[in-house]
């Protein structure tokens, strides 16, 4: 059995380059110890009673069975014994974050603007459908949807499943796509969820992550470096009290079955995160982020870091 998985890490200038913003698949072969689990239950239903291969006899048949789809060069990353990669699609814009919906499609969220050197991004929504329809780690059905340039969009970070629809960050938003049955991008207008998320300063993505009830938890990173009056100067310290951890540096908490919500100090659900960007729940559904830590410690405070400055 072969799984794709998604992979947005590489070497850059090689073929699956980050320089091209693309999204690569990597290719998993079970082990021959899980049979099992590439069968159906009518498969394992009408194959009870017949003779069952062993272990061994897979797993030669898995080595000499070339994996569908990959390449010699793995799409130019070096990975494990038992894997192989593809370059899934390319020339997407600046991917952000991703999410695979239970059909297999894959929804991804480019942004653009003043961190890509405002470089023009590809015709079209920043939003991104893909399907590989036959199962060879190459997307074949690549759809963009959502408001585009023109609409005064600049795309975003944050893209989530919850209940049968697609949530994706846009702007200062978070808007609602109710995801079609026969088809696989949105062909309805999104509803906000949330709006006047804050854009100014060096962090305006809002990453986020929706738990099973609904609750929707969004980043609100730092408008500075670390607090500082003159923002990333050296020898200036941070402000203290730091004024803008009432607005900024933490997570917000919003409904996600709701609609119209306007952003606000009120709905901090936690503070001191400088710039929250990887989210995800435990199975005892606690709450768990990565974050980005403050820039240009060496250069700041020169005379009492450790390490030298190496000139960019």
């Amino acid at each position: 059995m072969n799984i794709s998985i998604p992979l947005p890490i590489t070497r850059p200038g090689r073929a699956c380059s980050l320089a091209t913003a693309y999204v690569c698949a990597i290719t998993l072969s079970l082990a021959a110890s899980w049979p099992a689990v590439a069968q159906s239950n009518s498969q394992r239903t009408e194959n009870q009673g017949a003779p069952q291969q062993g272990p061994q006899e897979l797993n030669a048949q898995q080595q000499a069975a070339p994996m569908r789809g990959c390449t010699v060069d793995d799409g130019g990353i070096t990975l494990s014994p038992g894997f192989c990669a593809t370059v899934f699609a390319d020339n997407l814009g600046h991917v952000r974050h991703m999410v695979v919906a239970p059909n297999g499609v894959l929804y991804v969220n480019t942004w653009s603007g003043r961190y890509y050197q405002n470089a023009p991004p590809p015709a079209g929504g920043f939003v991104i459908a893909l399907s590989d329809s036959k199962g060879i780690g190459k997307a074949d059905m690549i759809e963009r949807f959502g408001a585009d340039v023109s609409a005064g969009s600049a795309g975003g970070t944050g893209i989530a499943l919850y209940n049968g629809a697609l949530y994706a960050e846009q702007n200062d938003k978070i808007l609602r796509y109710e995801l079609p049955k026969d088809s696989t991008a949105p062909q309805e207008p999104p509803q906000v969820v949330v709006s006047g998320l804050p854009l100014t300063g060096d962090h305006p993505m809002h990453p986020f992550i929706i738990d099973s009830k609904g609750e929707l938890f969004v980043d609100l990173g730092s408008a500075t470096n670390s607090c500082q009056s003159d923002n990333r100067m050296p020898n200036v310290p941070g402000e203290d009290p730091c004024n803008e951890l009432k607005t900024r540096a933490g997570t917000w908490r919003y409904d996600a079955n709701s609609t119209d919500q306007h952003f606000s100090p009120n709905e901090r659900f936690a503070t001191g995160l400088r710039n929250g960007e990887g989210f995800a729940f435990d199975s005892d559904g606690r709450l768990f982020i990565t974050q980005h830590g403050r820039d240009q410690l060496g250069q700041n405070w020169s005379k009492l870091s450790k390490w030298s400055i190496i000139p960019p």
